[in-house]
C-alpha cells in the first residue's frame, strides 16, 4: 500500500517561524541532543522535528516513536503534530514511556514471566503488596514490631526504593549485593535510610514473585522487562527496533537509567535519535532522574551533535540575567546563555522582611495592589522550596479576600497533621460528648496504643450501650482492663483530660502539650527527613493558635480555610512549589522564602539541584519577579540566601517597585486645557 505524505505547503506550516536555531537542530540527522534553555520553545522545536522527518526526509509516520513524561504533555505533543500534519498522519507511536512500554509488554507478556490479560497495579496497590510482606516478617519474628505511622512510612519508603531498585536495572537477585555497593558508593550515613535500603533489597525478590503469581506487572515493570529483554536477546531487541525510523523524546534531563538504556536499544540500529532537554532544569534526581545523562550524549553518541537554544521568549532580560547569573554557579553545566529581544524590563524585586507574618501580609498588599491596576489574578503566582510555607500566605490571602489555588498540594488546614492537631484540641475540649466521637477515632490510635479495628468496635458498643462518648468508654474500659496496651491508652486518656480541665488560656501551648505528650511530635522526628514538613506544619499551627483565645474562633477558621475552591481555576492567584512549576509561566512571580536557613535546602546532598532549582523559580517568571526573604522565621534567625548575592546589581533593586500609570484621557484633556489657555494668552 502506497504512504501518502503531507504537501510542502503543510510541512511550510509546520516549521514556519522557526528561529534558525531551532530550524537547524529539526533538521538535524542522526544522534541530535538539543538543550533548550527555559522558554525557549521546547516542544516547538521537538514537533518540528517530527514534521520535519515525515514530510522532508519521508519517514512513515507510523514509524516514528516520540516519548515524553506525562500524559498531558504527550497529548499537547499529538495535538500539535496533528495541527501541522493533520490528524490522519499524525503518528501513532506518541505517548509516555508507560504507555509504550505498556504496549510492548503487552505483545509479549512472557519477557516478565506474566501471562496474556495482566494487571496493571498502580502506587497504592504496590504499597499493599510490601505491607503484606512486612507483615509476614513481623509475625515470623524477623523484623521487629512498628507502632502504626511508622509502619505505614516504612512501607512507603521501603516500595519506593524497590521502584528506584528497578529504574537502576537491578534485578532481584542482584539486590542485596548491588544495594550494599549503593550505600557504600553514596557514603549512606542515616541507620533509618540504610535499614529501609536493605528492608528494600531483602523484600524485593518475594514482591516480584507475589507480583509474579497474581499476574501483575507494576509501573515500573511495563519498561524494565522489555528493556531487560532487549539487552540479553538481540533478536527480540532487532524485532522491535526495526519498528521505527527514528525516536524522539521530550525532557531528557529527567530520564533515569532505565528510560535512556530503552531509549538507546531501540535507536541502535538506525542512529536516530533525537531529544530535547535542559539539564539547567534538573530538579528530580530525588526521584531517580540522572542530570549525567544529557551531560554525557556526546560521549554516548561522539558522531552526534548538541545544538543549544538560548533566545527565549518568555521573560525579560532582567530575569534572564539573574537566571545565567545563579546557574553560572553550577560547574558541571552544558554551556549555554539566555537571551531576550524584548528588553530588559523591571528589575527584579528583592523585598527583606522581619518576620514570616509581615511578609504574607506584605506580599497579600501587593498582589492587591497589582490586580488594582488590572493584572489578573491568574497572572500571578507565589512559589516557595517547602509546602509549609503557604500555610501563612493562605491565612493572608483569605483575610484579604484575595482569591487563590493551591496546585499540586494539600491545603493547610486539610493537611492529615493539621486535622489531627486539631482532633486532639477538640478532644481535650469535649471529651465527654458524642461530638468528640470523629476526633476521637482519628488519633487516639496516633502513635499506635494497640487500638485496632476489634477493639474500637467494642469501644463503640459499649459507648452505645451505656449512651456516653468514645472517649467516656474508653475510660470505663480501661478502669477494668491490664496489659501494655491498657496502660498506654490510659496514659493518653489521662492526659486529654487534664489539657482539658486546664486553666490555661493559650490555645497554642495546650495544643503544644497534647502533641508533644502524647507522643504525636515524636511520631513525626522519628521518621526523619519525612517528617520534617509534618513538624514544620506544627510549628506553624502553633504560631497562627496564638492569634485566637477562643477555641470555636479556631474551629471556624479552620473549617473556612478548609472549603474547597470550585473547579474555575480562572481568576485565581496560584500558590505552589518551585517543583510542581516547572513547565508553567506566569506575569508576575513572588518567591517566597529565600533564606539561607531554607533555601538550597542542607537536606538535599546534591546542591547544584538546588541551584537548578532556583533557576528553574526564576524562570517562571515573564513581566516582573519578586523575591522575599525574612530575618527571622519559626524562631531561628536567617539572612538573605547565596542565590540573591549572585544576581547581578543591575538586575535587581530593593524593594518593590511601583509603576506609574496615567489615564491617557486625562493627560490628554489637560495638555488640551492648556494650550487653549496659551493661544487665549495671545502666544
Amino acid at each position: 500500500m502506497e504512504t501518502r505524505f503531507p504537501s510542502p505547503a503543510v510541512a511550510d506550516d509546520g516549521l514556519a517561524g522557526l528561529t534558525p536555531a531551532q530550524r537547524e537542530a529539526a533538521g538535524q540527522a542522526g544522534a541530535v541532543v538539543v538543550l533548550a534553555g527555559a522558554g525557549t520553545g521546547k516542544t516547538r522545536t521537538l514537533v518540528a522535528g517530527i514534521v520535519d522527518r515525515i514530510v522532508r526526509r519521508g519517514m512513515a509516520p507510523h514509524r516514528i516513536l516520540a516519548v515524553t513524561f506525562t500524559n498531558k504533555a504527550a497529548a499537547e505533543m499529538k495535538s500539535r503534530i496533528a495541527t501541522a500534519l493533520g490528524a490522519e498522519r499524525a503518528p501513532y507511536w506518541v505517548g509516555t514511556f508507560h504507555a509504550h512500554g505498556r504496549r510492548q509488554l503487552r505483545t509479549d507478556p512472557d519477557i516478565a514471566g506474566l501471562r496474556p490479560g495482566f494487571d496493571i497495579c498502580d502506587a497504592e496497590d504496590s504499597r499493599r503488596i510490601v505491607r503484606r510482606l512486612l507483615e509476614k516478617a513481623r509475625d515470623a519474628g524477623i523484623m521487629e514490631d512498628d507502632d502504626g505511622e511508622t509502619f505505614r512510612r516504612r512501607v512507603k519508603s521501603i516500595a519506593t526504593r524497590i521502584a528506584m531498585l528497578k529504574e537502576d536495572m537491578i534485578l532481584p537477585e542482584q539486590a542485596i549485593i548491588s544495594t550494599e555497593g549503593l550505600i557504600a558508593s553514596r557514603k549512606l550515613a542515616d541507620p533509618d535510610d540504610i535499614m529501609a535500603w536493605r528492608d528494600a533489597a531483602a523484600l524485593y525478590p518475594a514482591y516480584q514473585a507475589m507480583l509474579r503469581e497474581a499476574n501483575m506487572a507494576d509501573f515500573t515493570d511495563l519498561l524494565l522487562w522489555p528493556t531487560v529483554t532487549m539487552l540479553r536477546d538481540e533478536t527480540y531487541r532487532q524485532d522491535w527496533a526495526a519498528r521505527f525510523d527514528a525516536v524522539l523524546a521530550d525532557e531528557f534531563q529527567d530520564v533515569n537509567r532505565l528510560q535512556f538504556l530503552w531509549l538507546r536499544a531501540l535507536a541502535r540500529d538506525h542512529g536516530e535519535l533525537f531529544v530535547v532537554g535542559d539539564d539547567a532544569q534538573s530538579i528530580y534526581g530525588w526521584r531517580g532522574a540522572n542530570v549525567a545523562i544529557i551531560r554525557n550524549f556526546l560521549r554516548e553518541f561522539p558522531d552526534g551533535r548538541m545544538i543549544a537554544l538560548e533566545e527565549n521568549f518568555r521573560s525579560t532580560g532582567h530575569i534572564l540575567a539573574a537566571a545565567n547569573a545563579v546557574i553560572a554557579g553550577d560547574s558541571s553545566r552544558l554551556e549555554k546563555t539566555l537571551y531576550t529581544a524584548s528588553g530588559e524590563g523591571a528589575p527584579l524585586e528583592i523585598v527583606s522582611w522581619t518576620g514570616s507574618l509581615e511578609e504574607a501580609q506584605g506580599i497579600a498588599a501587593e498582589i492587591g495592589r497589582r490586580a488594582a491596576e488590572g493584572v489578573p489574578y491568574e497572572e500571578m503566582a507565589i512559589l516557595y522550596r517547602y509546602n509549609f510555607l503557604s500555610r501563612i500566605v493562605e491565612e493572608q490571602l483569605l483575610r484579604s479576600k484575595i482569591p487563590y489555588e493551591l496546585v499540586n498540594d494539600t491545603a493547610f488546614w486539610q493537611r492529615a497533621v493539621i486535622r489531627d492537631a486539631l482532633a486532639l484540641l477538640r478532644l481535650s475540649c469535649c471529651p465527654d460528648e458524642r461530638q468528640s466521637d470523629d476526633a476521637f477515632r482519628r488519633v487516639v490510635n496516633q502513635p499506635a496504643r494497640g487500638i485496632g479495628a476489634k477493639t474500637l468496635a467494642r469501644l463503640e458498643q459499649l459507648a452505645d450501650e451505656e449512651a456516653v462518648s468514645l472517649f467516656r468508654a474508653a475510660e470505663m474500659s480501661v478502669a477494668r482492663a491490664n496489659g501494655k496496651a491498657a496502660r498506654r491508652l490510659q496514659a493518653f486518656l489521662a492526659l486529654v483530660r487534664s489539657v482539658g480541665q486546664s486553666e490555661d488560656p493559650s490555645l497554642s501551648e495546650r495544643i503544644g502539650r497534647l502533641v508533644e505528650e502524647s507522643g504525636y511530635a515524636d511520631m513525626h522526628r522519628a521518621a526523619g527527613e519525612e517528617g520534617r514538613a509534618a513538624l514544620e506544619n506544627l510549628h506553624e499551627l502553633l504560631e497562627l493558635a496564638r492569634d485566637f483565645t477562643v477555641v470555636e474562633d479556631l474551629f471556624d477558621h479552620a473549617a473556612l480555610g478548609s472549603a474547597k475552591h470550585g473547579e474555575d481555576a480562572l481568576g485565581r492567584v496560584k500558590l505552589m512549589t518551585i517543583h510542581g512549576s516547572k513547565g508553567l509561566e506566569f506575569g508576575h512571580v513572588f518567591l517566597l522564602g529565600w533564606e539561607d536557613t531554607l533555601f538550597p535546602s542542607r537536606a538535599n546532598p546534591d546542591q547544584d539541584e538546588e541551584r537548578r532549582l532556583a533557576y528553574v523559580a526564576l524562570t517562571r517568571g515573564r513581566r516582573r519577579v519578586a523575591i522575599s526573604w525574612c530575618a527571622w522565621r519559626n524562631g531561628r534567625p536567617a539572612g538573605a540566601n547565596s542565590f540573591i548575592d549572585e544576581i547581578p546589581a543591575q538586575a535587581k533593586r530593593d524593594g518593590w517597585a511601583r509603576e506609574v500609570r496615567r489615564n491617557p484621557r486625562f493627560v490628554k484633556r489637560q495638555a488640551g486645557s492648556l494650550a487653549d489657555q496659551i493661544a487665549a494668552m495671545g502666544f
